[in-house]
């Protein structure tokens, strides 16, 4: 997340959890837990972690410990207060770092793992706010720095397939989310996201998109070694198999996508 970012993030961090009750939220949810998959003793770098939604996800699969980084301090601070009062202390570290730029370079280097020595590194929703092929290549850079050889990349970003599908307009959203004011801008898309729980807006923010992330190009992480590109079913999931007929504008034109890979 870029420094831009953060005035934004501090501003809605008290809101932010409240997502979890938006549907398309709880399909995230269980598409980022099929990715993970089993991470028994595995170490993991969450870049752009926020509050640590899905670094418990991580914790709950397994995982020995998670380093979250983030911009805001005030969504770490939140991510801290919910861990204790799970009565854990240990699991998750929190770093406040711009993961757009070199994290080997900045402050909290000497408080993670080196580079090439995390089994995991998670980038969710990130991508979304590169405002430039620049900051999109800073946030790869970091994932291609510290993940071991083989290690994996799992992701979720903006899915160009539903950027401006009907059900996310500012009049319907159908699944929870709302995606307006969409403006091109060179190499990507600008847009404003809204998350409604019971038909209200609960937390808005500015996002961009770079066609490289959207389009599920990948051509610069490609550069950067990481390989084997994959998405994650949405026909496989628990909540989908329950309502496929609800879901079926959602797969048809899905604006989200969780996306695997590994460094080479």
């Amino acid at each position: 997340m870029t420094a831009i970012s953060r005035s934004q993030y501090e501003d809605f961090a008290p809101k932010y959890d409240l997502i979890e009750n938006a549907p398309s939220y709880k399909l995230e949810y269980q598409l980022i837990q099929a990715a993970l998959g089993d991470c028994r003793r595995l170490r993991v770098l969450d870049l752009g972690g926020g509050s640590g939604l899905h670094a418990r996800q991580a914790i709950n699969a397994g995982a020995s410990k998670v380093d979250v980084v983030d911009v805001s301090p005030s969504m770490l601070e939140i991510g801290k207060s919910i861990e204790a009062s799970l009565g854990r202390t240990e699991s998750i570290a929190w770093h406040i770092a711009d993961v757009s730029r070199n994290i080997s370079s900045q402050e909290i280097s000497t408080s993670l793992l080196g580079p090439g020595e995390y089994d995991v590194v998670m980038v969710n929703w990130t991508f979304d706010h590169a405002k430039t092929l620049d900051d999109l290549r800073g946030m790869w850079a970091n994932v291609a720095l510290y993940l071991k050889p083989s290690g994996r990349f799992i992701g979720v970003r903006t899915c160009g397939k539903g950027l401006r599908a009907a059900y996310s307009r500012g009049d319907n959203g159908k699944y929870g989310v709302t995606l307006t004011n969409m403006e091109d801008i060179p190499n990507g898309v600008r847009f404003k996201v809204s998350f409604l729980v019971d038909d209200k807006v609960v937390v808005e923010l500015d996002a961009t998109s770079m066609e490289d992330s959207y389009a599920l190009v990948d051509a610069i992480p490609r550069q950067l070694g990481i390989v084997d590109f994959e998405i994650v079913p949405y026909e496989e999931m628990a909540i989908v198999k329950a309502d496929h007929e609800y879901w079926k504008e959602f797969i048809g034109e899905p604006n989200l996508v969780v996306v695997k890979a590994r460094k080479g």
